[in-house]
């Protein structure tokens, strides 16, 4: 895969706010959850897996939403997270173009 020179990067805004939001533990361990996942999944199932509070869980899943890391889903009274397949191919482009 043929690298770009750093100066050459088109690193964006929306770039930075992602990689601003994975730099918490809790919310790097959402996010692999979610990625491993595959697919949707409830608010309850994450905390439960991850045995992280409702109150904090629902901070940490805000914040890689106004990210654009994930996206959530409200079906009755359940809310269903998973994760913006084209933000994270975006990122993983990006930080492949410059190694």
């Amino acid at each position: 895969m043929k690298t770009l020179p750093l100066a050459r990067l088109q690193a964006r805004d929306t770039h930075a706010h992602a990689f601003q939001a994975l730099a918490s533990r809790t919310r790097l361990e959402v996010f692999f959850f979610l990625v491993r996942a595959r697919r949707e999944a409830p608010a309850g199932e994450i905390q439960a897996e991850l045995e992280i509070p409702g109150p904090t869980l629902s901070h940490h899943l805000d914040r890689l939403r106004r990210a654009g890391l994930v996206q959530s889903r409200k079906e009755e009274r359940f809310v269903y997270y998973s994760t913006r397949p084209e933000m994270v191919s975006e990122l993983v482009r990006l930080l492949t173009a410059c190694c």
